[in-house]
């Protein structure tokens, strides 16, 4: 008797593939477990370099391989915000947005048009099903974890993405697993700072954005009085809380707690002033049957950043203010505030600023 031999067709997964350590191993993992993988790497800055690193990735895993040409995507939703954000006096997070608005909705796009392939990127983070609800954890390797990047996933991402990095407690581990695959690449340095603007050269970058090939605009120093204490080569060298690089001549121990790009000025008082209980967020985003005035929460202001405990009190629109039961040091304008409770992710805004009376 013969007997029909039955095909199983093996899941399909895009995976963000940037060529560097956490993506290979992610990819290979994936590999390894029986999914069919395939490679996106975008191009956000026409780079060879990048573009050839995921190539060869691919080829070694012998998986299937695209460039997504997304450059003035990239300009328009990442880097001109950026810049228009230290216009303004704000400390942007252009990671998290590339995360919002480049990486994870060019994924799904790319998954919809492939049979509705899952999505897989080497975050450090993890996805956990609860009835019919999709939630995001922070990764129980605590030292890379990335969720704080992440809070913003919502439902239609989450119930598609996978973290492979979580199979692994270390960095050690994740480079022990490549270097059998990848030798050169296992001993390559993580990447550093922010994709578009070449090491130590944010000062530049931000001169050269804001003001071309003019002198940067020079401004003043005040005090919290409105005494003018000093002259600077423009605002978009200092970040709240900033207390070193400041070029100012003074025996006073000086913090930056106020930027005022109007005027271009920094105000700089005693660094006990940064210190703040009560945050206003922006753009607030709260995962479902989350309930953030019925519960207890913490929460980081940065990704390396203390933790904290509050209560939320909501406002109209997606706004609130945090109240927290611990003073917080510069909450910085343009950052996330995100929402923990354990290691689950309850949801995130932006820190914006206010003046509370």
């Amino acid at each position: 008797m013969n007997r029909k031999k039955i095909t199983v067709k093996k899941k399909k997964v895009i995976i963000g593939l940037s060529g560097g350590i956490d993506s290979a191993a992610s990819a290979s993992l994936l590999k390894s477990e029986g999914y069919e993988v395939i490679g996106v790497t975008f191009n956000f800055l026409s780079s060879e370099q990048t573009i050839t690193a995921a190539k060869k990735v691919a080829e070694n895993l012998q998986i299937e391989h695209h460039v997504l040409e997304a450059q003035n995507q990239f300009r328009k939703n990442v880097i001109l915000p950026f810049i228009d954000a230290y216009k303004n006096g704000e400390t942007p997070n252009p990671c998290m947005l590339c995360n919002q608005t480049m990486k994870f909705p060019l994924l799904c796009d790319f998954a919809k048009i492939n049979d509705q392939a899952a999505i897989a990127t080497g975050h450090y983070a993890e996805v956990k099903k609860k009835d019919d609800n999709y939630e995001l954890w922070a990764s129980p390797n605590a030292r890379k974890d990335q969720s704080y990047f992440l809070y913003h996933l919502n439902q239609e991402v989450l119930k598609k993405l996978i973290f492979p990095l979580n199979a692994f407690e270390s960095k050690d581990q994740v480079r022990g697993m490549i270097k059998k695959l990848l030798p050169e690449l296992s001993k390559g340095a993580e990447s550093q700072g922010i994709c578009f603007i070449p090491k130590k050269g944010h000062q530049l970058f931000l001169k050269q954005a804001i003001f071309g090939s003019q002198p940067a605009e020079t401004g003043i120093f005040v005090d919290s009085s409105g005494k003018i204490l000093g002259r600077h080569k423009g605002i978009q060298n200092f970040t709240l809380g900033q207390t070193r690089g400041l070029g100012l001549l003074s025996n006073t121990k000086w913090a930056v707690v106020g930027l005022e790009p109007q005027t271009n000025t920094v105000v700089l008082d005693d660094e006990q002033v940064l210190f703040k209980d009560r945050i206003f967020v922006d753009q607030l985003f709260v995962h479902p049957h989350v309930d953030l005035t019925k519960q207890e929460f913490s929460f980081k202001t940065c990704r390396w950043g203390h933790i904290y405990r509050g209560q939320i009190e909501r406002l109209p629109g997606n706004q609130a203010i945090v109240h927290s039961q611990q003073s917080v040091r510069a909450p910085a304008p343009g950052q996330a505030l995100v929402f923990y409770q354990g290691r689950r992710v309850l949801g995130g805004g932006i820190i914006k600023h206010f003046e509370f009376r």
